[in-house]
């Protein structure tokens, strides 16, 4: 056994509820044969040492311990529905608890008469962020690493800027919000366990078109991340029909794929009111100042040294306490590009989602070829009517089309 030293996975272990579970679904053209599909659960297991790794808890410390001896039937399943039906698995899936030694599982379905394909893969997110997911999952047909698109780039004179402007300003606004959470721990007696124990539902919208949103954001020279983080948050504005700074919470990768979970926890409040052009420059400044300025490094520095010496419990305290005052957390990560199966399989297209906690609104965005999926989940009952959030979505999306911001 080797100590666990990954904080976020420290973190999320020690969650009760189980939250933040990812589940990742793969459409393909093309039937998986009973022979194949174990071959290919096994090369995923082999080819990957976090799948071995349980963790374990003693005296308030967190240890990994290998297992490399297990019955690979017992990690998957193979059903055979119409693919009509392959929707009504992810929420028993994305619900389901883990029972087995290793956190993480695999459900195949399956339509022989429509020649198609969709596998499930469940995993605690202790065990593995989204990227390193992807890096998984493809394995058997090719090496990915698509964090290396993740570069970030700018000039000396921005670089400058965001050094010293922008560190301070991430800065104040991050101290500000701890008082906030602080005082806000000192005064709530009893947690609000409303919605904590409900299950997660979901939204799952329809493919955006990726050259058509990467036109628009080259035109108004702002990122891809921008316009959809934009998007989110008119989405708000028009389901909400009220004013709102709402807080969200997001990630930023900071060491590629070689850890258990590579990222570092960022906080943005923002008005949900904005005209669009003055949200899409508010949003394209902020993320700059979080990629190109001094905070995010020494956020990551500071967390990576300092929770091996908090308890376990506090952790947990924490965690449960920024996410109940948390509106949505954004997560978007670059999907692989079709990668190669075989002559008479194809994937067609990738989602992924997680589970939520509290009263928090989860965006997972995945992009693959040309589209970009987007699937909410949130606990049952925390967006009341479903229907009338996707068309907020849909209508979003237009509005910001229709706009143009320009951003030096």
């Amino acid at each position: 056994m080797v100590s666990l030293k990954n904080y976020i996975s420290k973190l999320l272990f020690n969650d009760t509820d189980n939250a933040y579970a990812i589940l990742t679904y793969i459409d393909m053209d093309g039937i998986f044969t009973e022979p194949c599909i174990h071959s290919y659960v096994n090369d995923v297991f082999q080819n990957n040492n976090q799948l071995h790794q349980r963790i374990l808890e003693k005296k308030n410390q967190l240890f990994l311990e290998n297992i490399d001896l297990i019955d690979i039937k017992d990690y998957y399943s193979i059903l055979y529905t119409k693919h009509t039906q392959f929707d009504s698995y992810i929420d028993t899936m994305l619900n389901d608890t883990f029972n087995t030694d290793l956190k993480w599982k695999f459900l195949f379905c399956i339509d022989k008469e429509s020649n198609k394909t969709r596998y499930y893969f469940k995993i605690h997110h202790s065990i593995a962020d989204g990227y390193l997911i992807i890096k998984m999952l493809t394995s058997p047909f090719q090496a990915t690493d698509l964090t290396k698109q993740l570069k970030r780039k700018t000039t000396f004179f921005n670089t400058v800027y965001y050094y010293f402007i922008g560190t301070i300003l991430l800065l104040v606004i991050h101290i500000k919000h701890v008082i906030h959470l602080i005082v806000k721990s000192f005064n709530r007696s009893v947690p609000d366990c409303t919605f904590t124990k409900r299950n997660t539902d979901s939204i799952v919208f329809k493919n955006l078109n990726f050259q058509e949103i990467k036109q628009f954001t080259k035109k108004n020279n702002i990122t891809m991340n921008d316009f959809l983080y934009s998007l989110m948050i008119k989405t708000d504005h028009l389901y909400r029909k009220e004013e709102k700074t709402l807080l969200t919470t997001s990630s930023m990768n900071i060491s590629g794929t070689t850890q258990s979970n590579n990222m570092c926890p960022i906080i943005i409040p923002i008005k949900n009111s904005y005209p669009i052009s003055t949200l899409l420059t508010n949003v394209n400044r902020t993320f700059n100042n979080f990629k190109y300025s001094l905070f995010t490094p020494c956020l990551y520095i500071v967390l990576k040294g300092i929770t091996p010496y908090i308890p376990l419990n506090l952790l947990s305290n924490l965690y449960t306490i920024v996410l109940d005052d948390t509106d949505y957390v954004y997560s978007n990560i670059i999907g692989p590009s079709n990668p190669f199966i075989s002559k008479d399989m194809n994937i067609t297209d990738i989602h992924f989602l997680t589970n939520s906690k509290h009263k928090e609104i989860v965006y997972n965005i995945i992009s693959f070829e040309d589209n970009i999926n987007i699937i909410c989940s949130f606990k049952q009952g925390v967006i009341q009517d479903k229907d009338e959030f996707k068309k907020c979505l849909y209508d979003a999306y237009s509005t910001i089309l229709r706009n143009s911001v320009w951003v030096p």
